[in-house]
């Protein structure tokens, strides 16, 4: 019986450590390779990679929702900066690591005005949604909409 096991545990062991290097997608997980991408930037942009904005007009006033995303010197992590109503708020975005620079975008959120999307691209430039920035009720809202993991086979 502890043979039997000692070999079950020695070919787990094995098939774990081995080197392949494909990808493969299950659902809305990615398996990559152990390719290694540096964490740290050489260089940091002062300026906004992107910037979402929109124009809210109401009865009183005319404000102006804008949402920045800025690199910081994690090469996967990125700050977002949001304004809205003379309020000023930053918060953070974590990109996996696909063994490929990230590409991070703003879209347009769907049917709460106003809003938007902060998510970023995978190897195969599928946009993956992660936050919604939006404001309602007198409240600015930021809501993880999905979180993703990236492993090495």
């Amino acid at each position: 019986m502890k043979t039997q096991f000692s070999i079950l545990l020695l070919s787990i062991l094995l098939y774990s450590c081995s080197s392949d290097t494909t990808k493969k997608n299950i659902n809305d997980s990615n398996i990559i390779s152990n390719e290694k991408i540096n964490t740290v930037r050489s260089t940091v942009n002062p300026d906004a990679i992107k910037t979402y904005e929109e124009t809210v007009k109401s009865f009183e006033t005319t404000d102006n929702f804008n949402v920045s995303v800025f690199e910081t010197n994690q090469t996967f992590n990125y700050l977002i900066k949001i304004s809205y109503k003379q309020l000023n708020v930053t918060d953070t975005l974590h990109v996996p690591d696909f063994s490929s620079m990230p590409s991070v975008d703003i879209i347009k959120g769907d049917s709460i005005r106003p809003s938007c999307v902060i998510g970023f691209y995978d190897n195969d430039k599928n946009f993956k949604v992660s936050k919604l920035i939006y404001f309602k009720d007198k409240n600015l809202k930021i809501k993880v909409l999905k979180y993703y993991a990236v492993y090495s086979k």
